[in-house]
């Protein structure tokens, strides 16, 4: 999956960008395409990061999975929403 035209889907934030770019990286390898490197909004971290977009929020699960198996911790997790045209951007609960 490149390039997700849906306008509404999740990303899951990390606590750096190289953590990111290895889980992209090991789910590339395990050929799990159904996700995207993309960098993070601004108004949710500042400076030079990435998180990860998927369009189903079951994906979710299946991320978690593969990062635990890397050693790798999701931050956070948001749901993008397209609203009248605008950016929606929620939080959503993860248990940690």
């Amino acid at each position: 999956m490149r390039d997700i035209p849906n306008k509404n889907y999740y990303i899951a934030v990390f606590e750096s960008r190289n953590h990111a770019l290895h889980l992209y990286q090991h789910l590339n390898n395990k050929k799990l395409y159904h996700y995207d490197l993309v960098p993070t909004p601004c108004v949710i971290k500042a400076g030079c990061s990435y998180s990860i977009k998927f369009l189903n929020f079951d994906d979710y699960y299946t991320l978690e999975r593969e990062a635990t198996l890397i050693h790798k911790k999701i931050a956070s997790l948001y749901q993008i929403e397209s609203i009248n045209g605008r950016r929606q951007i929620s939080k959503i609960q993860i248990n940690e």
